[in-house]
């Protein structure tokens, strides 16, 4: 869990004012590789405030399934690993989602192929 706007104000505030890091440490139980990540973020993007709107925890799925289904429509032709990168999920991921809403996954094209050429050897045979 990231640490509150509150708090790192405060701490990049007291190390500013004069609080050597390793007494801000102690006070406010945070780690001095923290307090030097939080100066190098408020140098870099301007800001102090924590990371929001990514995944937290395990469970990572599509939670939108219909607009899901919409995308698998449009882009048939797909495997699960092109529409994990679409999707910032793992393939298996992919893999689940698309039997929930009733496709299968995309078999490998070369096994496909090797049935085809043993057919077409049968047909030619006869």
């Amino acid at each position: 869990m990231a640490y509150s706007l509150d708090l790192r104000t405060r701490v990049v505030a007291a190390v500013r004012g004069g609080m050597k890091k390793e007494k801000a440490c102690q006070l406010y139980t945070v780690c001095k590789q923290t307090i030097g990540n939080w100066f190098a973020l408020e140098k870099e993007q301007g800001h102090l405030s924590p990371k929001s709107g990514y995944q937290k925890g395990h469970s990572h799925g599509i939670k939108d399934l219909e607009a899901f289904h919409r995308y698998v429509d449009a882009h048939p032709d797909y495997t699960q690993e092109e529409m994990s990168v679409h999707f910032l999920v793992g393939s298996s991921t992919i893999g689940r989602a698309l039997k929930k809403i009733g496709y299968s996954r995309k078999k490998r094209i070369k096994l496909i192929q090797n049935v085809m050429k043993k057919q077409e050897r049968s047909i030619k045979r006869k």
